[in-house]
């Protein structure tokens, strides 16, 4: 290898050489300051290299993040590289407001993440939501009603006016039923709300990347008054996936 102070990690395995040593034949004489500056860039850059794999971020892997919308309460861990990731996003009290659609129900639509733009796979998705994390903030019925039914999934499109949720508004993480009840002033979940996506989903990015939609929809026009309400929402969604082209 060179005999100077730059880091070959991680492009090869650091054999001990420096500026002023060869360690195929070398090895026994005391360390000087050209030996301590290649020493402190290989450690450098193999701590570089482990943070950036902690944070998601791989130089030498096909875009291996994506993006977290600016959302209040949001935030996201990621892990991995775009080989195979790891995206954890966590909501903490994050506001989705409702809007009516009288017979069609009532839906609420944000957007969470946006994926790189490239072919993607989504090995498999999970969204939880402890019990009574889902609350809405008008009792009495003008907005949800007390006793309100409704689905909360996680898709690559947003919500469409019609009662429940089906395909890409659930695609990414199946819809669960969440039924709310007053427990102390306002209707929230009355259990943990969990749903899973074990199935492969192939989704074409490469013109426009991708987005991840959190979507609810009530189940009935019953469920919901003409006044727009606000569901503040606390969980978790995982998404592992993995980058095949990021053309």
């Amino acid at each position: 290898m060179a005999l100077d102070s730059v880091a070959v990690f991680p492009t090869s395995v650091w054999d001990g050489d420096s500026g002023n040593r060869d360690s195929d034949n070398d090895i026994l004489r005391a360390p000087d300051y050209q030996d301590w500056d290649r020493l402190v860039a290989e450690v450098s850059a193999t701590e570089t290299r482990i943070y950036n794999n902690e944070r998601g971020i791989d130089d030498d892997a096909v875009d291996s993040v994506g993006t977290l919308e600016t959302v209040t309460g949001l935030s996201v861990v990621e892990k991995g590289n775009g080989a195979i990731h790891k995206t954890v996003i966590t909501l903490a009290t994050v506001s989705c407001v409702s809007t009516d659609a009288g017979a069609n129900g009532a839906q609420t639509t944000k957007k969470l993440y946006t994926f790189p733009e490239g072919q993607i796979v989504i090995l498999g998705a999970h969204a939880v939501f402890p019990l009574g994390l889902i609350e809405s903030q008008s009792p009495g019925g003008t907005g949800y009603a007390d006793d309100t039914d409704f689905s909360i999934g996680v898709g690559s499109a947003t919500v469409v006016v019609a009662v429940d949720l089906t395909t890409t508004e659930q695609n990414i993480c199946a819809k669960m039923d969440v039924d709310l009840a007053i427990v102390t002033t306002n209707p929230e979940s009355n259990a943990i709300e969990s749903g899973i996506n074990a199935a492969l989903l192939p989704l074409d990015g490469s013109g426009t990347a991708i987005p991840v939609w959190l979507n609810t929809s009530t189940l009935d026009n019953a469920d919901h008054g003409a006044a727009a309400d606000e569901l503040v929402i606390s969980g978790t969604i995982t998404i592992v996936w993995t980058m095949l082209n990021d053309g």
